[in-house]
């Protein structure tokens, strides 16, 4: 054979191939089912949104309608008169004799101790000091007896021997507080001695003392 002869192509029959089962969806197809699945959820959304304003809306009306006051007719009740009991005579108590415990007035607190009286008003000796005994040595000498005496209310004073009333039978004028010296006698065996007060009233008052060898 030649490298004249000329030479035959012969094309192989082409058969379609079978499609095999369970092969992807096209692009299409997929976008199609997306675009479902998509639509469903936001209607879905916008359901359950709705629902939501409703509750709410709800909510608020019957809230506001129980803060009012503009409440409808309160139903009216009718009364029906029952029969009054009978009263029954009851014994009352007989009032007590003893008699009711009143609220002591006596403070709770320790009272304070009452003030002093007030000082006499008519003449009074604050103080009186002077011996009742004479130290005599012998009975016909005389020897010296002081006294001193302090007075409250007194205008005048009177000192006296043998009596017990000075302004009757004074032996001499003396002060009203003074110390007093005076001569007793041996040759008595005792003797009275005393001092009157008188006050701007008159009222005398007396201080008498015995005094004994």
């Amino acid at each position: 054979m030649s490298d004249d002869t000329p030479t035959e192509r012969f094309d192989a029959p082409t058969e379609p191939l079978p499609e095999a089962e369970g092969a992807l969806a096209t692009p299409a197809e997929a976008s199609g089912d997306e675009g479902q699945k998509r639509g469903m959820l936001i209607a879905l959304l916008a359901i359950a949104g709705a629902i939501l304003v409703a509750l709410i809306v709800l909510i608020v009306v019957l809230l506001g309608n129980g803060g009012t006051d503009d409440a409808g007719p309160a139903p009216e009740f009718t009364t029906t008169e029952s029969p009054s009991p009978t009263p029954t005579e009851t014994e009352s108590p007989e009032p007590s004799d003893e008699p009711s415990e009143e609220p002591s007035t006596e403070p709770s607190a320790t009272a304070a101790p009452p003030p002093p009286p007030p000082p006499p008003q008519s003449p009074s000796f604050a103080t009186f000091n002077g011996p009742n005994k004479a130290t005599c040595p012998d009975t016909s000498s005389s020897v010296e007896i002081t006294w001193s005496w302090s007075s409250s209310n007194a205008v005048s004073a009177w000192f006296g021997i043998g009596t017990q009333n000075a302004k009757l039978q004074p032996f001499e004028q003396v002060p009203t507080t003074a110390t007093y010296t005076f001569n007793y006698q041996c040759s008595e065996a005792s003797q009275i001695y005393t001092v009157t007060l008188e006050d701007s009233s008159g009222r005398l008052t007396h201080k008498t003392v015995t005094v004994t060898r």
